[in-house]
């Protein structure tokens, strides 16, 4: 990438915090009378003229201001990211709270994540929940609801809960729903969901015989949520925020880029791009034109992954304009995750001391 003089990055900056501020292209006037560069307008002006002349800045239309590039925009993020930024107490505060305050269901903490990093930032939020087909079975829960039906209650590691219900010919007891959990749980218990197969179930079918009506609705629901671990389960929040932004007042391209939070298949493309992002503290950035869909070339998208268990599980991403407040959203979304994965070791270990702990009271009970 062509290097800048330290002047010329301090103008680059000073047109990029304008437009950001203003969403109007920006003068030589308005950088010498608003930054404190101490330049004359005249200097600023030949210096943007090299500005322009690299890529960095560009003239829209016949406006006698600037606005920056994609190159721009790259070039103020990468240097934003090697110097850091210090999240703001308020925004530390608040995540940390709510991540004190709430149960480990990580698919519920996960859309909360989801809601208040679009209240802070402004800009629209994608989370793509765990792909569970990797996911361990922690526990399996047969629960009685009434003569007709039962819950078949699924806990995998992270506490990813999914809920089945169960359709019944007859009464279940309570003592009949621990036995058929414990079967289930003897069986199943520690498997990846890729690990339920034919000789599997085939084992559980021999153990339940008595039961093979409710045996096959079990079966039939513990094959849902293998199938659905093969699918990506994605939650947005705020995609209308994209359309308080000046950028996207033309209803076509508003439009356009809002069938693409509404397609599934095109706004997982997007967040998973990896051409020509840059990564770095964990976060892939893509700005602009960068982006492969046409519909997306006037947004910028800020990624970063979670994970559970040591492995990478999903990701939680920002879009906005490309004039998009880059500090605010990598700050917040950087402070944001660390306060989640630190929620999420502590899960873990907490966990593995329990299951420590117990194995030591069997023993000591024998």
């Amino acid at each position: 990438m062509d290097s800048l003089s330290n002047r010329q990055m301090q103008i680059l900056q000073a047109i990029i915090l304008n437009y950001l501020e203003t969403a109007e292209p920006v003068g030589s006037r308005t950088i010498s009378r608003r930054s404190p560069l101490g330049l004359s307008s005249a200097t600023i002006r030949n210096e943007m003229a090299d500005l322009e002349e690299l890529g960095f800045i560009v003239q829209p239309h016949t406006s006698a201001g600037r606005i920056p590039s994609s190159k721009g925009y790259r070039l103020y993020v990468d240097s934003l990211l090697q110097s850091g930024r210090i999240p703001t107490e308020d925004e530390t505060r608040v995540v940390s709270a709510m991540l004190r305050s709430k149960t480990r269901q990580l698919d519920a903490l996960l859309r909360e994540i989801g809601e208040l990093l679009s209240v802070i930032t402004r800009y629209p939020t994608v989370v793509t929940m765990p792909n569970m087909n990797r996911t361990k079975l922690k526990h399996l829960q047969l629960i009685p609801v009434d003569e007709h039906s039962a819950v078949l209650m699924i806990v995998t590691d992270g506490n990813v809960v999914r809920n089945h219900m169960i359709s019944m010919d007859h009464a279940l007891s309570q003592d009949e729903a621990d036995m058929l959990s414990s079967v289930l749980n003897r069986n199943l218990q520690g498997l990846a969901m890729e690990e339920i197969n034919l000789p599997v179930i085939q084992k559980l079918r021999r153990e339940l015989g008595a039961e093979q009506q409710i045996v096959s609705s079990l079966l039939d629901a513990i094959q849902s949520t293998v199938e659905y671990a093969n699918d990506t389960e994605m939650y947005t929040a705020g995609t209308t925020n994209i359309l308080d932004f000046p950028e996207f007042s033309d209803v076509q391209s508003a439009r356009a880029v809002m069938e693409v939070f509404h397609k599934k298949d095109e706004m997982l493309s997007t967040i998973r791009s990896t051409h020509p992002t840059h990564v770095a503290q964990n976060l892939r950035i893509t700005i602009g034109k960068e982006n492969e869909l046409t519909a997306m070339q006037d947004c910028s998208v800020i990624t970063t992954t979670y994970t559970v268990g040591g492995e990478t599980r999903g990701t939680v991403s920002v879009i906005g304009p490309v004039r998009m407040d880059y500090g605010k959203v990598i700050s917040t979304l950087g402070s944001m995750m660390t306060d989640l994965q630190r929620a999420l070791t502590h899960d873990e270990t907490q966990e593995e001391r329990n299951q420590h702990e117990g194995r030591e009271e069997k023993e000591g009970d024998g």
